[in-house]
């Protein structure tokens, strides 16, 4: 991606420029304008009357406590400039007849101060109940904005920050700041906005710092983003909540700055394996505690999933990534004049100890390049808006090597075809930022998450631990599940690294089992109560829903009982009517046909003459004629 003209660098007194320049931009100005009050100010107290685009750097340092990048400084104040605010010659500028009258940026900075002092202060307290002592609201704001620098603000374009005051922060600083802010972001509305407009404000400030700071509002050109089976994952809410809702964010963020999020088949079927993996060891104990403890095994075993529920996840796999917001796409066939040397990537991207090139993670990660680099062909774009394609992950070390294979082996030009999906998320946020105003707050809330977290070392540690007072008997079986599953352990892990990770003896590790039996002890009773009256409050519902059921379907059985009596009558009327018709008819037509016959009979049969011959007659007519009644009595 593109790489930083120079590396940004501000000091903590200087957080409240940066909120002053998210300030700016929510009242309309550009990612450039933002900077334009602080030049102005700057320039109105400059004591001398004509200047150069390095005295203005050293000034606005001075002045307000970040370093701006000449490039960025020059494009100002050519603007300025066309606006004759300025005036340009030989090189150096002086005010221009038409200088506005300068933005109060002290006033609104002093406000900005002022709730950033509270904030301080609140961090403070914070850190004297879990005692760590920090010396004054100062040092309190310095300890907060390492932690944004070091752990947010560089995965602007994955260049690491450069802290301009103090060391790194301690593990137990860094714990301590993160349980502050994610309380802070959850329970205080206004301590909310002050750390949104500090983060926002620093990815700005170092938004300065890109070549072309103007071209970032730019959309994506038709960018097809493939996302990793680990981002898949954590969309899909594998890992819990917090980072589900970064990644669902993240989605919505880059399509708004016109990105395709995508997932290969190919990546879709790795997650299959992934949960048949799971779905096999979470059947035993000594399968549950083979698992790595990653944030998957530990959100899986702490909601007490079941081999049940894999299974049925893993039968949803398509739909669930469809419901997240991706497109799944079939992995095209390889090309070799695109694909490159596919075999040096594979080496690289093995593990160093076993050199596996043939691993199930190794081969799909390559794979997913040369699909990237097919979808791409010829094209090589030296910007991120028309790569075409890129794959993205948040895996440090295989966007490292991958990148290293691209620009060493392959010596090749342009965007690579992989990219860290915060740097990206950050470039799509400063396209659209007032469109992605929950972003920011997202990755906090997963930053703080993830810092409170225990090493996954201390868990391998504690694992080792458990299966050795199991086989000295001091614990059970059931024991060592219960303390596996429970979240309680997670926070009594990290409790004990806040001083020194490494520091982790057997005594400790004891201290955190005992701690989790006893919770379970002391807390039976409550939980088996909880658990009653929860079970008598379901069964109470449960009885009220069956008597409204009946009485609903009682009355829905009358009304269709009574419907169905009206409707057989009305078909019947109808069917009487029809019948008789019908009948009428018949009958008529028979009858007419009898007599005619009848008299046909009469008329058409010889008589002999004399008084024998009237007998005959008359006894034939007499005999028709009854045999006429009875036969139309048989037709009606």
């Amino acid at each position: 991606m593109t790489q930083l003209t120079k590396t940004p660098s501000v000091h903590p007194g200087g957080l409240a420029t940066v909120a002053f320049l998210k300030a700016q931009l929510d009242e309309g100005s550009d990612h450039l304008g933002i900077f334009m009050p602080l030049l102005l100010d700057t320039v109105a107290q400059l004591s001398a009357r004509n200047f150069t685009t390095a005295d203005i750097q050293e000034a606005l340092a001075a002045r307000h406590r970040l370093v701006m990048p000449e490039q960025t400084l020059a494009t100002l104040l050519g603007r300025a400039t066309r606006k004759k605010f300025l005036q340009r010659d030989s090189g150096r500028y002086q005010r221009g007849g038409s200088f506005p009258s300068v933005p109060d940026v002290t006033t609104e900075k002093r406000r900005i101060e002022a709730s950033q002092k509270r904030l301080s202060e609140a961090l403070r307290h914070h850190a004297a109940r879990r005692k760590l002592a920090i010396q004054s609201s100062e040092a309190a704001l310095q300890l907060l904005f390492r932690f944004l620098e070091e752990e947010q603000v560089s995965l602007l374009l994955g260049v690491p920050a450069a802290i301009a005051e103090g060391s790194a922060a301690t593990f137990r600083e860094r714990a301590v700041v993160a349980e502050f802010v994610q309380d802070a972001i959850r329970d205080d509305p206004a301590f909310r906005a002050v750390l949104n407009d500090i983060l926002e404000g620093l990815v700005l400030y170092r938004a300065a710092f890109l070549p072309d700071l103007e071209a970032q509002n730019r959309q994506f050109k038709n960018l097809k983003v493939f996302f990793d089976s680990i981002l898949v994952r954590q969309a899909i809410g594998y890992e819990g909540p917090a980072i589900r809702t970064l990644l669902r964010e993240t989605i919505d963020v880059l399509k708004t700055a016109g990105a395709q999020c995508l997932v290969f088949d190919k990546t879709a079927h790795e997650i299959k394996t992934i949960l048949a993996m799971y779905e096999d060891r979470m059947a035993t104990d000594e399968g549950r505690r083979s698992l790595r403890p990653s944030p998957m095994t530990r959100y899986f075993l702490t909601q007490r999933y079941s081999r049940g529920d894999i299974r049925e996840m893993t039968a949803l796999i398509e739909t669930e990534i469809v419901a997240a917001g991706f497109q799944i796409r079939q992995t095209p066939r390889r090309v070799p004049e695109y694909t490159a040397s596919e075999k040096t990537l594979a080496a690289k991207l093995a593990n160093p100890t076993t050199k596996d090139e043939s691993e199930p993670r190794v081969v799909h990660d390559v794979d997913c390049v040369a699909a990237i680099l097919t979808l791409r062909g010829d094209l090589r774009s030296p910007t991120i808006e028309d790569a075409g394609a890129v794959f993205a992950t948040s895996s440090p070390l295989v966007i490292h090597n991958t990148r290293l294979w691209w620009q060493e082996d392959e010596r090749e030009t342009g965007i690579e075809p992989i990219v860290n999906v915060r740097a990206l998320a950050n470039l799509a946020w400063l396209k659209k930022p007032k469109l992605s105003g929950e972003l920011k707050k997202s990755e906090l809330v997963a930053l703080c998450a993830a810092a409170l977290r225990p090493k996954q070392e201390t868990w391998q540690r504690f694992l080792k631990h458990l299966d050795t007072q199991e086989k000295a008997k001091k614990i059970t079986s059931n024991e060592v599940t219960s303390i596996i599953v429970s979240a309680m352990s997670d926070r009594l892990l990290r409790d004990i690294e806040d001083y020194d990770p490494s520091d982790v003896d057997a005594i400790t590790l004891d201290d955190v089992v005992e701690r989790v039996k006893e919770s379970y002890g002391a807390g039976a009773d409550a939980k088996v109560q909880a658990v009653t009256e929860q079970y008598e409050a379901k069964l109470v519902e449960l009885e009220a829903r069956m008597r409204a059921e009946t009485e609903r379907l009682s009355a829905s059985e009358r009304t269709a009982s009574e419907k169905a009596r009206k409707r057989e009558m009305v078909i019947e009327g109808r069917a009487r009517t029809f019948a008789r018709g019908i009948t009428k008819a018949v009958y008529w037509i028979v009858s007419a046909l009898v007599i005619v016959g009848a008299f046909a009979l009469i008329v058409g049969h010889p008589f002999h003459a004399g008084w024998l011959g009237v007998v005959i007659g008359a006894a034939v007519v007499i005999f028709v004629l009854l045999e006429l009644v009875g036969t139309l009595r048989h037709v009606s």
